[in-house]
């Protein structure tokens, strides 16, 4: 097939965004149980014809049961089963992600039979499970069986199709990520009054707020003992695909989000940390940690690591995702701090990396014969992920498991649920919620705006820290213009998987060397240089190459 790539692992794009997935809750439109009235439903919603679907299962640790039950009978399969005749037969089960993947690699490689329907967040295993002709062409039966809303939804965002898309086929059906929480600058307000300062706007102004953090004693200790800004320089200046808070990848603008590629002018991908205003941007973070506005570990110190000085009192800003303000941050911070809009980067654009639109995708073996049953189930289950009201799953997944009436009204507390809280979104064939892209963002930015709660995700959602609410009401006001995505989300190309590890090595090292003084700015030009005769060229057309394909 016409992919122009090979199939090994590149350390670069290892998509660890499994673990990333921060959605809220996940259910059913009940107009599929009133037998397909209503736009959420497909025309055969709510049919029962008998379908066995057989799975293969990650039942970790965190998997919990009560009344007896097992991942193989509980209170979802049987709700799936007495809604649309599905019974789910778990072929096999593991207790880790990487045994999961192993496990479905080595049926491939045996040619033994794989699930009816599976999930991978792993491109290189995903793009050889199209190779081997294995798995389903599902473009017939998108169009055929998915329920008008999940149609709407995927035509809204088709480059989402780009990461299960050969030769113009779709071989996986890709889930959404929220991209609902990035991403704001946290600031001690605190100072800012103290200083008779304003909240900056561009780097100038992080230039002076800053300098005013670190030598005007804003914690009137009478020590130089405060930091300028919270900042992980350990993944790289650009480390929006592995962490989400502490980075710098906001300083850069919104065409040169490093380790990024995005579309150039010309049509084509262009790789983000070869951009001029990179150079700027390590030049700018070379001055900072000169002039002791970072920490001087920074290169060294994860992203937790890092915001520890921000939850401390020691520093005066950080940027990250709006759930900040559940963790890291707790209740004992009791110093006035608030979410500001990011500023301006070097080149006077804002710009910020954003969670890939997809990090799991669904697979269906090529014999599997109810894609019907499976699109109805599907259009349930994400019924909380489209915030329906009228969901049957809108106040969670199962009474008496997840919550309880209590006057008429949804009770979460443990402690008052018998038997204790369960987590039952994990027995559903995905294992977790399915999002749709900036729901969340629009409801906790309608709490962050002081509105009243009225659906039950609203209510909720009112649970969370209420500065989570106003970082979503700030979120919001920019996150179109400012977001970018990677727009390489296909398998690693022959040369990533060759020479992509040691190019980002030689890359981090590079920027960090700069950052601290170790080699002038200028040893940036040399490493685009060096980048690009290093198999960075080669590499570049083997991802336009890919680009182009999908584009068919």
């Amino acid at each position: 097939m016409k992919k122009g790539i090979v199939h090994k692992s590149w350390a670069m794009l290892a998509i660890g965004a499994l673990l990333l997935s921060t959605a809220a809750c996940g259910g059913q439109n009940d107009s599929v149980s009133n037998g397909g009235a209503g736009a959420g439903a497909s025309a055969t919603a709510g049919s029962t014809q008998e379908s066995t679907i057989h799975l293969g299962r990650l039942v970790g640790s965190d998997n919990k049961f009560k009344n007896g039950e097992t991942i193989d009978n509980n209170v979802h399969t049987q709700w799936a089963k007495e809604k649309f005749g599905i019974s789910f037969v778990n072929d096999w089960t593991v207790g880790t992600g990487d045994a999961y993947t192993t496990k479905l690699r080595l049926l491939l490689n045996s040619n033994g039979t794989l699930p009816d329907v599976f999930t991978l967040n792993d491109p290189t295993l995903e793009s050889q499970m199209v190779d081997s002709g294995e798995v389903m062409d599902i473009t017939e039966a998108f169009d055929k069986y998915a329920s008008p809303r999940i149609k709407e939804l995927y035509a809204k965002y088709p480059e989402i199709w780009n990461t299960v898309s050969y030769d113009g086929k779709h071989y996986g059906l890709p889930t959404f990520n929220a991209n609902s929480s990035f991403s704001v600058l946290w600031i001690r307000q605190d100072w800012l009054d103290k200083l008779g300062l304003q909240a900056p706007k561009t780097i100038d102004d992080m230039d002076k707020v800053m300098d005013a953090f670190v030598n005007r004693d804003p914690d009137g200790n009478g020590i130089k003992d405060t930091i300028g800004l919270s900042l992980s320089l350990k993944k790289g200046v650009s480390a929006a695909k592995e962490t989400f808070m502490a980075s710098s990848d906001f300083l850069f603008g919104q065409n040169a989000v490093p380790t990024y590629w995005t579309e150039g002018e010309d049509g084509k991908l262009q790789y983000g940390s070869l951009q001029p205003s990179v150079k700027q941007g390590l030049t700018k973070l070379s001055e900072w940690m000169t002039k002791g506005y970072l920490d001087k570990d920074a290169g060294t110190m994860d992203e937790s690591k890092a915001a520890e000085s921000f939850v401390q009192g020691k520093s005066g800003m950080v940027f990250g995702p709006t759930w900040m303000a559940s963790w890291p941050f707790t209740t004992e911070m009791t110093f006035d701090y608030k979410p500001v809009v990011i500023p301006a980067g070097v080149d006077g654009s804002m710009g910020f990396g954003s969670e890939p639109q997809s990090s799991v995708r669904f697979y269906f073996n090529k014999d599997f014969k109810y894609m019907e049953a499976f699109f109805n189930y599907l259009d349930a289950i994400m019924g909380p992920g489209f915030y329906d009201p009228s969901s049957e799953f809108a106040n969670g997944w199962a009474e008496g498991y997840d919550y309880v009436m209590v006057d008429g009204q949804p009770v979460y507390d443990a402690d008052k649920i018998p038997g204790g809280w369960i987590d039952v979104k994990k027995y559903s064939i995905y294992g977790n919620d399915i999002q749709t892209p900036k729901k969340e963002l629009e409801i906790m930015a309608k709490l962050g705006k002081g509105e009243t709660p009225e659906t039950p995700y609203e209510k909720y959602f009112s649970a969370r820290p209420k500065k989570w609410a106003q970082a979503a009401t700030v979120l919001q006001t920019y996150i179109d213009q400012a977001s970018v995505f990677d727009q390489f989300t296909g398998p690693p190309t022959a040369t990533m998987s060759q020479k992509g590890e040691l190019l980002r090595k030689m890359e981090n090292e590079t920027f960090l060397k700069i950052i601290y003084g170790q080699v002038s700015a200028d040893s940036f030009d040399t490493f685009v240089d060096k980048w690009k005769s290093s198999g960075g060229d080669e590499i570049t057309k083997e991802v336009n190459e890919w680009f182009e394909s999908v584009k068919q």
